[in-house]
């Protein structure tokens, strides 16, 4: 029970969840290596400790996470070559960081909390997020790749085609507030656009 395959948690296809060991309390799955905690239920949540604790549902990519200490947002990818996905799931994830951050900094009436520590868009329209450069002093966190499809690019025992095979990518990002609170994001960032009231 403890294998890579069966902490697989059903995110976008398949959220993988490496570097967890089962503890002796039930519905806790103890990280190692300072990792965060996987409390089980429905939706599994990570808990990274200080008052964050991710739900990992398809809501994980469209948010900022905030806890007392950190910023984490999630991406994914896929791609037909293994280094391809992770490279485009990282690039989604220090995407999705700069942008919320921009946002949070610059215009945050147009996010809302939820899920206790989560930041998303009030409207859901992207054209709402602030853009912009800034160089934050972050890193991957649980990186995973998993193959989807048939390497045969064969079919089921229904006849059902099961497509050609490829990687399917997830990551964190994951910034400590001490080193890139708000006040960092406003004196850092360059190029900033879309900070005017939107006009909807």
């Amino acid at each position: 029970m403890s294998t890579r395959r069966n902490i697989v948690l059903g995110v976008a296809g398949g959220l993988l969840v490496p570097s967890l060991a089962f503890a002796s309390t039930p519905g806790i799955v103890k990280g190692r290596r300072g990792g965060p905690d996987m409390i089980e239920g429905r939706p599994p949540k990570l808990d990274f400790g200080k008052g964050l604790v991710i739900p990992m549902n398809n809501a994980i990519f469209k948010a900022l996470w905030e806890g007392e200490d950190r910023w984490v947002t999630y991406g994914h990818a896929i791609s037909d070559q293994r280094m391809l996905a992770m490279g485009h799931a990282e690039d989604a994830a220090l995407g999705t960081m700069k942008f919320m951050l921009l946002t949070l900094a610059f215009a945050p009436e147009r996010l809302e909390r939820f899920e206790s520590c989560g930041w998303k868009l009030k409207s859901g329209n992207l054209d709402d997020l602030v853009r912009g450069e800034i160089a934050l002093p972050g890193h991957p966190v649980l990186p995973a790749v998993d193959e989807v499809g048939d390497p045969a690019g064969g079919a089921t025992p229904d006849g059902e085609s099961t497509g050609p095979s490829g990687y399917h990518a997830v990551t964190g990002y994951m910034v400590m507030k001490k080193d890139a609170p708000l006040d960092y994001v406003k004196q850092k960032a360059r190029f900033v656009t879309g900070t005017a009231p939107s006009k909807s």
